[in-house]
């Protein structure tokens, strides 16, 4: 009998040290989504890489990557194709026009800037109603969780932004404060237009742009550690290096005191801020996000430092 006994009370005791076992639930792909965000059942992209997308997405939503509107080249990849319309036609096919509710959805601090340079690119194609998100945003709008058909746009003509993006002859001409001369078309030019840039930034004249441009470098100190334009000599406007991730709150939304930051290192509205990243996709993302904030004279290099080299 007491070796029964003592039998029961080790089996008891053995049960009791036992950890509970653990709760295995399916990972969601979505949760809920803020109302106004979401209201208008707007367009909604995703950015990620089609595979994190196949796993898990947002109903509705449709894949697409930077890399779709731009250029092939591997000295420019950032730099949109020259077919501005081509892609107007090709975002009509997905429902989108200028007149267009898109929310964009994509990684957050965890990817290089996606949402913000597919955002940016909308911009300078003329469609304006565009909004950042983490994928984790869910469209709550369709229960049932199908996918709602895409229903197509008439074909467009883009009314081009070209006061967002600034082209590799123009950008080194304002970077190092030197006149680059326009191209010569065969016809003969007056010798004072010889010295003028290819086009004025914000309608000022050369003098006036240069003394207000500053370079701004999104990328991580560590990049820019290892090479910035503070190194090349010819370069004699200002550089400041902020991450491109200070200007994103942990919902993907822009941030709204990004502004106080800029100004503790002399950024203020009245520059022109010419931004710079290695192919164009985080400056795309913080031009996006510095006109979200008011700062109307931003402009994103798109060839970045891949072309500038």
């Amino acid at each position: 009998m007491r070796n029964i006994l003592g039998a029961l009370l080790i089996l008891l005791a053995f049960v009791a040290c036992q950890t509970k076992p653990t709760k295995i639930t399916s990972e969601q792909g979505v949760v809920g989504a803020p109302e106004k965000l979401m209201e208008g059942s707007p367009v909604i992209l995703d950015v990620r890489a089609p595979f994190e997308f196949n796993l898990s997405h947002v109903p509705g939503a449709i894949n697409v990557r930077w890399e779709d509107f731009s250029s092939q080249d591997p000295n420019s990849r950032g730099v949109l194709q020259d077919d501005l319309f081509a892609i107007a036609r090709r975002l009509s096919l997905i429902g989108i026009d200028p007149d267009a509710k898109v929310v964009i959805l994509g990684k957050g601090s965890l990817g290089n800037g996606e949402e913000g340079r597919i955002a940016w690119t909308l911009n300078v194609l003329g469609v304006k109603n565009v909004h950042t998100a983490l994928h984790t945003v869910a469209r709550a709008t369709n229960p049932k969780g199908d996918e709602p058909l895409v229903k197509n746009k008439s074909i467009w003509k883009p009314v081009v932004d070209e006061s967002l993006f600034i082209d590799a002859r123009n950008f080194k001409a304002y970077a190092t404060h030197q006149l680059s001369p326009l191209k010569m078309t065969g016809k003969k030019k007056h010798k004072k237009t010889m010295d003028l840039p290819v086009s004025s930034l914000f309608g000022m004249n050369f003098n006036d742009a240069k003394s207000k441009v500053v370079i701004l470098d999104v990328r991580a100190s560590a990049e820019y550690g290892i090479n910035n334009l503070t190194k090349y000599k010819n370069v004699k406007a200002p550089v400041v290096q902020l991450e491109w991730k200070e200007f994103f709150n942990e919902d993907n939304s822009v941030k709204k005191d990004i502004e106080k930051k800029l100004e503790s290192k002399g950024i203020t509205k009245d520059k022109i801020v010419m931004v710079i990243s290695n192919h164009g996709v985080r400056s795309g993302a913080v031009t996006y996000a510095l006109r979200e904030s008011g700062f109307r004279q931003s402009v994103n290099f798109a060839g970045g430092y891949e072309q500038w080299k």
